[in-house]
């Protein structure tokens, strides 16, 4: 005889609940650094419970995490699929958007806020845990995808264009003229993509 399936115990959790928590942390991360993040500045800048935030999260570098996370889904929310697309497609939408994010003072003191965490960060370690290797795992695996089609160069080495690419980027946000448009970050982009073989042939 086959067991009945138990009902969860307890009320489902709330999404309003879990933005409210996420946007108030990631303010907090972008304004005072992770220094200034704590599960009671979070419940009064979201108005949530402390009691809240606890039974969701063990720390606040789990928060701030998850708040990273969530803000580059929602950023690629219209190409969420991207690592599945052929790469002509992903470049083309990387081309188009990348720019205008790069100039968004918040995107920006975002970065800051991120180049600031000690090496032995716990919040860095979660964050590269559970969002960016994933998203390096995906971008590899379409990498390899391209090359065996013949789209992209034989030898092309998927880690090392990553590190390339994010740190030229890096160091436009950082160190870039700050009068720079969005149209010339876009025609250095173009160029930067092309540099590192990754425009379609």
């Amino acid at each position: 005889m086959r067991a009945t399936a138990q009902a969860p115990i307890g009320r489902p959790r709330s999404p309003n609940v879990d933005a409210a928590i996420l946007d108030a942390a990631l303010a907090l991360f972008v304004e005072r650094g992770l220094g200034g993040v704590s599960f009671e500045q979070i419940a009064k800048r979201s108005g949530v419970s402390r009691t809240a935030i606890y039974r969701r999260w063990g720390s606040k570098e789990e928060v701030v995490a998850r708040a990273l996370g969530r803000l580059r889904e929602q950023a690629e929310e219209t190409f969420a699929d991207w690592a599945e697309r052929p790469i002509s497609e992903v470049m083309a939408w990387f081309v188009e958007n990348v720019p205008r994010q790069m100039l968004n003072p918040y995107y920006r003191s975002l970065s800051r806020s991120v180049l600031a965490l000690d090496d032995s960060s716990e919040l860095k370690a979660i964050y590269a845990e559970t969002v960016l290797r994933p998203r390096q795992d995906a971008f590899s695996k379409m990498i390899r995808r391209a090359r065996a089609t013949g789209t992209l160069p034989d030898g092309l080495d998927p880690d090392l264009v990553q590190d390339m690419l994010s740190g030229a980027l890096l160091h436009q946000i950082l160190l870039g003229p700050a009068e720079q448009t969005e149209e010339q970050l876009r025609e250095y982009i173009v160029r930067l993509l092309g540099g590192l073989g990754l425009l379609p042939r």
